[in-house]
């Protein structure tokens, strides 16, 4: 599997358009664009860029196609929900998954964006995050 292949594969395991995705890594949509169509590799830049938005993406498996797409980061400290691999049929809002067991990340976690507090008076509290 390629480069380009390997790149396709995380876009699709994450239920992307390529533009979404240029987006999430900030670079031009063109970069994915032109890589997808074969014209460019992917650089340097756009692969750090890939890795650091997604922790839990595998480098060796983005660069030299070995090992599994989705690990956890070893050493790192986790957050109560970047663990969590996000739920396959909500595609929009952050949602913590109650896990069973453990298991290999099938996709990255997602990342809460806001919080709502219902309170017995009938009244609630948002709270958003900062983290992007």
């Amino acid at each position: 599997m390629s480069e380009k292949e390997r790149i396709e594969s995380v876009i699709k395991s994450l239920g992307l358009t390529a533009r979404q995705f240029a987006a999430e890594i900030r670079v031009q949509p063109g970069t994915i664009s032109n890589m997808m169509a074969g014209r460019n590799n992917p650089s340097l830049d756009v692969m750090k860029r890939i890795m650091e938005r997604y922790p839990t993406l595998n480098p060796e498996w983005l660069i030299a196609g070995r090992g599994v797409m989705w690990r956890t980061v070893p050493g790192e400290q986790a957050g109560l929900f970047d663990q969590l691999p996000p739920d396959p049929k909500d595609k929009n809002t952050p949602r913590a998954a109650k896990q069973e067991e453990p298991q290999t990340p099938a996709a990255p976690p997602k990342q809460i964006s806001r919080i709502v507090v219902y309170y017995t008076d009938n009244t609630f509290e948002e709270f958003y995050t900062n983290r992007q």
